[in-house]
């Protein structure tokens, strides 16, 4: 099995965007793609799960890649995207697709605020019916996982309701969070509350400094700023023993990337030291992994309460 990308495009709510299928490619039949570079599928474990990623703010989809390697080998489908669209006061740039007209006082959670996982979920079901596609019968629309990173994890964590992403089996977001900013009509320091129809994993690292530079949105400056564990403590209200809180030691926002783009985002708040771990990326696939298998009944080289005690875990909750 060698892992296979497969481009696409689709449109979220106006905005392009260009997305990437994943999928286990069949190595025993690359002659078969010697003059397309289209490699047939090795359906050896088909119907593969969906895991779509959500990007981060200017934050390149290829920086995710080795996220979707790992779990591809673990008989998984990942689509990562950008969408190109307003950042408000920012201009315009990649994002995850968030409708922030959602997010105000009087709609939040009321309706779905992605514009972009309608879309791509429909593409994925067009894709699955194309004969002449690789994938074509093998994704299994039923069983979808949706995760992000920072305004990506956001906007999965807000959108973690199963009658608004069809499939929907489990969320996992990293440096992601539901303190809600005050240009948006919210009070100092409020977290929002999120479906949490499903199982959640919400991930941080201990040395965020993208988080830690962003308290003046929601004026809150009086040290105790911590929204992650504020939104595992207040915002998610699921208590079946399948959610989790991970924070990992000595890790930074961009812990998630590899490669690290530092010519766009905010990576310049950050030391490269708190990017750079390969120890830290190895035990955040493991743990993004072994979520997934348990949210979908399937086997793991490791299950969560293994890997909650490995000395870079800083520290852990459970609900």
């Amino acid at each position: 099995m060698i892992v296979r990308g497969l481009h696409f495009s689709f449109g979220a709510d106006g905005d392009a965007a260009l997305g990437t299928l994943f999928y286990p490619g069949d190595d025993r039949r690359l002659d078969e793609a010697r003059l397309t570079g289209q490699v047939p599928a090795d359906a050896a474990d088909a119907p593969w799960p969906i895991v779509v990623v959500l990007p981060g703010i200017n934050v390149a989809p290829d920086s995710y890649r080795w996220l979707a390697h790992r779990l591809v080998a673990d008989g998984l489908c990942v689509v990562t995207y950008a969408a190109i669209g307003s950042l408000g006061p920012a201009g315009r740039g990649i994002t995850p697709g968030l409708d922030l007209a959602a997010l105000a006082p009087d709609t939040i959670g009321t309706r779905p605020s992605s514009t972009a996982l309608g879309p791509l979920l429909a593409c994925l079901a067009e894709l699955a019916a194309d004969e002449q596609c690789p994938v074509a019968g093998h994704l299994d629309l039923v069983r979808v996982v949706v995760g992000g990173h920072s305004a990506g994890g956001t906007t999965a964590l807000h959108n973690s309701d199963p009658s608004w992403v069809p499939g929907l089996q489990a969320v996992f977001a990293y440096a992601a969070h539901t303190m809600v900013a005050t240009a948006l009509g919210h009070g100092e320091a409020a977290v929002a509350p999120i479906p949490a129809k499903v199982s959640m994993l919400l991930l941080g690292g201990a040395d965020d400094g993208v988080i830690a530079a962003s308290r003046d949105r929601y004026r809150t400056d009086d040290g105790t700023h911590d929204p992650v564990r504020r939104t595992f403590a207040e915002a998610i209200h699921r208590q079946q023993g399948d959610s989790w809180l991970v924070e990992l030691s000595g890790a930074g926002h961009f812990a998630i990337c590899d490669p690290v783009d530092t010519t766009s985002g905010r990576s310049f708040l950050e030391p490269e030291s708190a990017t750079a771990d390969p120890a830290v990326q190895e035990l955040l696939g493991n743990l993004i992994a072994a979520f997934i298998a348990a949210s979908l009944g399937r086997p793991s080289r490791a299950n969560m309460e293994q890997l909650v005690e490995q000395p870079s875990v800083s520290h852990w909750d459970r609900r």
